[in-house]
Order: C-alpha cells, then structure tokens, then sequence
C-alpha cells in the first residue's frame, strides 16, 4: 500500500533517522495488525506525529496563559503556571504511546477476532479436505468466504505468499505462523505443518481440530453466558435496587436529622448514578467484544 502525502513527508524528513532504529518487534506488529506499511516509515510518522503536538500543545497553551496574565490580568498561582507547562508535556507522551502501540492494540483486536472466527472456519476447511481438496486451494477458497473475518484475511495472504509471491505452501504457512496475531491459529498452522511434513492425515487432523475449537467455543460461550448472569444479578443490586434504597433512604435521615443536602442528591442523581450504569455498560460491552 502506497504512503499518503502526510507519511511520504514524515519518510522525507526522518526516514535516515528511523531507518536505524526500527525494531523487528514494531515491523511484526505491523505485520500482525495488516498495516501495509514499513517500520521505518510508520516510526517516521509517529516521531514526526509527535512533534508537531508538541509545539501546537506549547503554542496553544502558551496563548492561553498570556492572555490570561498579561490581557486580563488574571491572578494565577505557581501550581497552575507549572501545569500550564506540564499540559503539553502530558498530551505529547500520550500522543506518543498512543500512536507507538496501536499496531500492537490492532493486532490484539485481530487475534481475539481470528479465535472468534477459527471454530466455524475449521468446518469449512474440514469439509474442503474430506473432498481431497489441496492445502493450497483449501486456503485460496478460504480467502473468499467474507463470513470468516479475519481467518479469511490470514487465508488470503498465505495464498497470495504461494500464488503472488511464488512461495510454496509449507514455507507461505510458516511465514504466517511468525506474523499470525492468534495464538490459536498459529498453534493449528503449526500442527497442519508436522502433519504435512510427516505425510500424516490432513483430513484427520482438520476434523480433530474442527471437533476441538467447537467443543472449546462452546465452553467459552457457557462460562461466558454465566458470567453475564452474575453481572445481570450485580447490575440489579448495585445500580438499580442500591440507588433506589439511597434514594429514599437519605432524605429520610436529611428529614429527620433537620439537615436537608440537596446539593448531595443532585450529585447522586446526576453523576454517581450514571457513571455505576456506565461503568457496568463498559465492562459488559468489553466482555462481550471477546466472545
């Protein structure tokens, strides 16, 4: 994939820098991630990324604490000064991490969704190999089905190794077992290469490996399923039955104690019951991203 006009200036500008301190590591995330970019290139975007934060968070900043000082002749104490400093410091690491470790966040997204996918997939590649089909044109039909995801993404380019780049299939397979994000898929690349090697059974082993990530997926989806029934329970308690009881039971005790606090309902009201029912959306929405 082409650079665009924005990392073709980044490469121009850094690329003799970053040539020399790209590590394997971030090419292999980028590999993992399917981010057709080189190491290089893409540490020359993120420095160069980072840096013009850098000095727009500084300059920004900077206005803002000189129209407030000089213009308006805001009394401002050393501790917010400081922070004024320390703002744009905060904002450029964050930039930086942010940007540093995204092929790796992707290339964990890829890998939990490669596992999702794998149990259906292997009944495909099962039924393909029960009827003599090849390794090489079990993954080249793999690579159309768009209903496997990502498993259709890793199967298209084992095949375009073998049909584009002229690699045979046990070497396509090895290449993708270094760069596969899932521990799964590179585990069941491993097995279909000592079954190739040693001239074993591939349809034995696709249909052992079918029967074990169905069986698998089907305990993941009953422990997840429990662990859904405990949150629902959790839910009830804490957000909706512990609020309510707060509810009534504060004013009553304001009420009699003559010392009515409404500022404190409203803040439960409006910020400590929202941020429970939030909080149980987010871990719920994170658990099921998983399953």
């Amino acid at each position: 994939m082409p650079l665009n006009k924005y990392q073709q200036l980044c490469y121009r500008r850094l690329g003799r820098f970053t040539e020399k301190r790209a590590s394997e590591k971030l090419q292999l995330s980028l590999a993992s991630a399917h981010i057709d970019i080189r190491a290089a290139a893409y540490l020359s975007y993120v420095l160069l990324t980072t840096i013009m934060v850098c000095v727009v968070s500084f300059v920004v900043f900077m206005t803002i604490f000189c129209v407030l000082y000089f213009i308006l002749d805001v009394e401002i104490s050393f501790i917010l000064m400081m922070l004024f400093f320390l703002f744009p410091l905060m904002i450029t690491g964050l930039t930086y991490v942010a940007l540093i470790s995204l092929p790796s966040s992707k290339a964990k997204a890829r890998g939990k969704k490669i596992d999702m996918a794998l149990p259906y997939a292997m009944n495909f590649i099962s039924v393909m190999s029960s009827a003599g089909v090849t390794p090489t044109e079990i993954f080249k039909s793999l690579s159309k089905q768009d209903i496997y995801g990502e498993v259709k993404e890793e199967a298209s380019w084992i095949y375009r190794d073998v049909g584009l780049l002229g690699s045979d299939v046990i070497t396509a397979i090895k290449t993708n077992i270094v760069r596969t994000p899932s521990h799964k898929f590179k585990e069941f690349l491993q097995g279909l290469v000592v079954t190739v090697t040693s001239g074993g059974s591939l349809k034995t082993y696709f249909m052992s490996k079918a029967d074990q990530y169905m069986r698998e997926n089907r305990q993941a989806q009953k422990q997840l399923m429990e662990t859904l029934g405990i949150m629902a329970e959790s839910y009830v308690t804490a957000a909706v039955a512990g609020i309510l009881m707060l509810l009534i039971v504060i004013p009553l005790m304001m009420i009699i104690s003559n010392n009515y606090n409404e500022m404190f309902l409203d803040v439960l009201i409006f910020f400590v019951a929202p941020i429970i029912h939030l909080g149980f959306a987010g871990v719920i929405g994170l658990m099921c991203q998983g399953a």
